[in-house]
């Protein structure tokens, strides 16, 4: 069983830590979600799938924001014993950090293990479930932006068509005229149509939008030409081919981790010991934070989260600046990510030094 040490610190920063996940949490998902939004009201993303995209992005921060809240929570916890004088209490008992590292890296070590699993094995699938939600989203809004009373094209610009106006109920195009240009590569005339009308239909087995045109008539090849000819038509549909978004489906957070052990590419070597970060990010910052919560009780409240804040900001850039550095091939993968690790572990190792708190302390009972 826990000691009631052990009970009453990680209570306080257990409360500082959820607190300091919601927080941020929230500002996050907040700006992301104006993002949606204003993408929503440009056309450029359809307003159904933007909670499901909200919910892909809540597991994505909170794997990656968690190290960070659960050390400022121990920074927030300490600091209120130092101010309050109870970490003196504590002292004058024997209890130094060698003791309150404890229960703290215990429970960084289950957090670590935790969070190592879910940015290896589940945050993959999750980001690719979220890419392809995305694309087809974006798809599905540059589909519903042909409109009528301008020129449109589709099927990458080899397409362009023009309606006249849309029935009551918004489902039909009224008065076409539409254009499509040959391929000589492919053995493809030029195409003018008129149609009455047209309407967007999705097929059900494939998923493929299609464009069909009720009562026209086809002009297919040049006038005065040998094959120039003209057919006319009750329906006749032609698939609609927007953009294609693959940007989505190879970002390298979708690839799965056993595919980037092994790899000689710089760019997954660089996004796998990102995804190793996680885990090790947890132990590291919680060494650095038992230092970093030490105040005195004259100092301002927040003035240790103040510097916790810089100092943990600085190891993020810092492992952002050396994966990019992988990627690029400006640092050997060997190296990699690893010494930016090194530096925190340093930096806890010299505050303690310097407040002479390095020393063997007999347990607390």
């Amino acid at each position: 069983m826990l000691r009631v040490l052990d009970r009453y610190l990680l209570r306080e920063v257990i409360y500082g830590w959820l607190a300091i996940t919601l927080v941020l949490w929230f500002v996050i998902i907040t700006n992301r979600l104006v993002r949606y939004l204003a993408q929503a009201a440009a056309g450029e993303l359809p307003g159904d799938v933007i909670l499901t995209l909200l919910a892909v992005k809540t597991f994505w921060f909170l794997v990656y924001i968690m190290p960070f809240s659960l050390a400022l929570g121990v920074v927030m916890a300490l600091g209120r014993l130092y101010r309050d004088s109870e970490m003196a209490v504590l002292a004058a008992c024997g209890v130094g950090p060698t003791r309150l590292y404890q229960p703290l890296l215990a429970m960084g070590l289950v957090l670590a293990l935790l969070l190592g699993w879910l940015a290896l094995a589940v945050s993959p699938d999750v980001s690719a479930f979220g890419a392809r939600v995305e694309k087809n989203a974006k798809q599905a809004a540059d589909v519903t932006l042909l409109m009528a009373g301008r020129f449109n094209s589709i099927r990458g610009g080899r397409m362009t068509f023009y309606s006249e106006r849309l029935s009551k109920d918004r489902t039909r195009m009224k008065n076409l005229f539409v254009h499509v240009r040959g391929n000589p590569k492919k053995g493809t005339l030029p195409q003018v149509m008129v149609a009455e009308s047209a309407y967007r239909m999705t097929d059900a087995e494939t998923g493929d939008d299609y464009m069909v045109f009720v009562d026209g008539t086809r002009y297919e090849g040049s006038p005065g030409e040998a094959g120039y000819r003209v057919m006319d038509f009750d329906e006749q549909g032609v698939r609609i081919e927007v953009e294609e978004k693959e940007g989505f489906l190879k970002r390298e957070s979708n690839v799965p981790t056993s595919a980037l052990f092994g790899s000689p590419d710089t760019v997954h070597m660089a996004e796998l010991q990102w995804r190793l970060s996680v885990p090790v990010s947890v132990i590291v910052l919680l060494v650095l934070a038992v230092p970093l919560g030490s105040v005195s009780p004259r100092q301002s409240k927040h003035s240790g989260m103040v510097i916790a804040v810089l100092v943990f900001l600085t190891y993020y850039n810092l492992l952002g600046t050396a994966r990019a550095w992988v990627e690029q091939g400006n640092i050997p993968p060997q190296v990699g990510l690893w010494w930016v690790h090194l530096l925190p572990l340093l930096l806890a190792f010299v505050l303690l030094k310097r407040d002479r708190l390095v020393r063997v302390l007999r347990p607390a009972r």
